[in-house]
C-alpha cells in the first residue's frame, strides 16, 4: 500500500503457509513500483519478521518497520531473566549475564539461524542470582545470526507506526474481499487462477481509489493522456 494515496502498489498470490519469507520480495516489488527511490520505509506485521531479509532490505535502502517474533523464557512463570538482559560482546563472541558472568559459544544451529551460548555450571551453581535466571544447572541463551538487524527493526516498529499500518492495510483488504470480490473465496482454481482474480480485483480497487483521489474530470484526463 502507498501511504500517501492508499493505492495497492504490489501484490502477489503465494502458496507459502506464512509471510516470514515475503518481506524482501514484497519490499523490492513495492520499491520498484514507486520509482526506485533511494530510501523507502516499509511497514508490515509480525508475520513478516525475518532478520536475514531485514538486513538485505537495509542494504537496498529499504527500512523495515516490523515487530519481531520472539520466544519467551516462560520457565519459572515467565519471571526469569529474558535474553534481552544479556549483553553481547562482538570482539569475544560472548554474552554477559546480569551477574556479569560470561556465557560462551556452545553450539551453532544453522537450520534455526542461531548460536547457543552457555554459562559454566560451576559459576551458575554458586551465583546469587540463579533463582532469577534459570531452573536448570546452567543458563543457556540463543542468539540469532541477524540479531542486530532484528533489534533495529523492532526499535522502529513503534506502537503508533503499527497502528498506522493497520489503518493503511486493513481497509483495502476488506474492500477487496467483500466489496469487489463480493464473496470470501476465489472462484478460479490453482495459484495462477487466484493470481488472475487478485490482479483484476487490485486493478478495480486502484481505479476506484484514483477516481476518489483525482476526481472525475482529472481522472478522465489522466486516462486519456
Amino acid at each position: 500500500m502507498d501511504a500517501e494515496h492508499g493505492l495497492i502498489v504490489a501484490q502477489q498470490v503465494t502458496t507459502e503457509s506464512n509471510d516470514e519469507r515475503s518481506l524482501l520480495p514484497m519490499a523490492e516489488a513495492a520499491k520498484h513500483a514507486v520509482g526506485d527511490p533511494a530510501s523507502l520505509n516499509v511497514l508490515a506485521d509480525a508475520g513478516y519478521s525475518n532478520g536475514e531479509q531485514a538486513q538485505a532490505c537495509e542494504a537496498q535502502g529499504i527500512v523495515p518497520h516490523v515487530p519481531v517474533q520472539r520466544g519467551v523464557n516462560n520457565r519459572g512463570d515467565g519471571s526469569l531473566f529474558d535474553r534481552s538482559q544479556f549483553t553481547y560482546d562482538e570482539n569475544s563472541d560472548t554474552l554477559r549475564c546480569p551477574a556479569q558472568q560470561i556465557l560462551r559459544r556452545k553450539q551453532r544451529q544453522p537450520h534455526k539461524k542461531r548460536v547457543v551460548y552457555m554459562a559454566s555450571p560451576q559459576i551458575c551453581g554458586s551465583c546469587p542470582l540463579k533463582s532469577q535466571c534459570t531452573n536448570a544447572p546452567q543458563r543457556s541463551v540463543q542468539r540469532h545470526f541477524y540479531e542486530e538487524a532484528l533489534q533495529r527493526m523492532q526499535q522502529r516498529a513503534k506502537a503508533e507506526v503499527m497502528r498506522w499500518r493497520r489503518c493503511l492495510a486493513e481497509h483495502p483488504f476488506v474492500a477487496l474481499k467483500y466489496h469487489i470480490f463480493g464473496h470470501p473465496r476465489f472462484l478460479l482454481r490453482g495459484r495462477m487462477g487466484a493470481q488472475t482474480e487478485m490482479s483484476l480485483a487490485t486493478l478495480a480497487y486502484n481505479l476506484k481509489r484514483m477516481l476518489k483521489v483525482l476526481g472525475g474530470v482529472a481522472f478522465r484526463t489522466a486516462l486519456a493522456s
